[in-house]
């Protein structure tokens, strides 16, 4: 058999064996985004983080209303009792995810006393790196953060490698489902494998240009 024929067929099997690589890396991330949508629980913490999502004019979507109910429970169970809120605002945009979170739960009964807005950031990364510093000042190191299941590895993963101790709990009545849902749950798993090869902040800064 000459070489020429070797070599291809060598290719061929190295091609396979990393395709195949490919898909095992990728199958395990998206069973580990799913278990900690599934399985991960609160503990008793100094700080309830809740997740930004879509505001619209002031007005909390159905999504982010679903976690700032979630954090608004696990509150009053006394899992913790200062709840930070995140969340930036587009350019045009009046009002910050984080600040109109601020407003519902007041409305709700938390006492502003109890709650930080701290309305930066335009990606998971931005916001909780945003937030981490402002829990750093005040000598914060455990933290329960609130999202959607699909959310919350990456979420967990970037408060972890930032220092803190590190709880979830899923927005029970998250409006997330069917076929938006799978897409998530499709996205989350790309961007937690890509993350764990270059690192959540360098893809936040090739997305953002910053």
């Amino acid at each position: 058999m000459c070489l020429p024929i070797l070599l291809l067929r060598l290719l061929r099997r190295v091609f396979s064996l990393v395709v195949a690589a490919i898909v095992v890396y990728f199958g395990v991330t998206l069973y580990q985004v799913y278990h900690e949508a599934t399985s991960a629980r609160p503990v008793n913490s100094q700080v309830i983080v809740v997740m930004g999502s879509a505001e619209y004019n002031g007005t909390p979507s159905r999504d982010l209303a679903a976690r700032l109910n979630e954090a608004y429970s696990l509150f009053n169970k006394g899992y913790a009792n200062l709840i930070f809120l995140t969340g930036g605002s587009l350019p045009g945009d009046k009002y910050s995810e984080a600040g109109v979170g601020e407003t519902y739960l007041a409305a709700k009964g938390v006492p502003t006393t109890a709650m930080v807005a701290d309305g930066v950031g335009l990606d998971t990364w931005q916001s909780l790196s945003s937030v981490a510093t402002l829990l750093s000042t005040r000598g914060i190191k455990s933290v329960i953060v609130v999202s959607d299941g699909f959310h919350l590895l990456r979420c967990t993963q970037i408060l972890t490698s930032l220092g803190f101790k590190t709880s979830a709990a899923a927005a029970a009545n998250s409006p997330v489902k069917g076929v938006q849902l799978a897409i998530d749950y499709g996205r989350e798993t790309i961007a937690v494998a890509a993350a764990r090869i270059v690192g959540y902040k360098l893809l936040s800064m090739v997305r953002h240009g910053s």
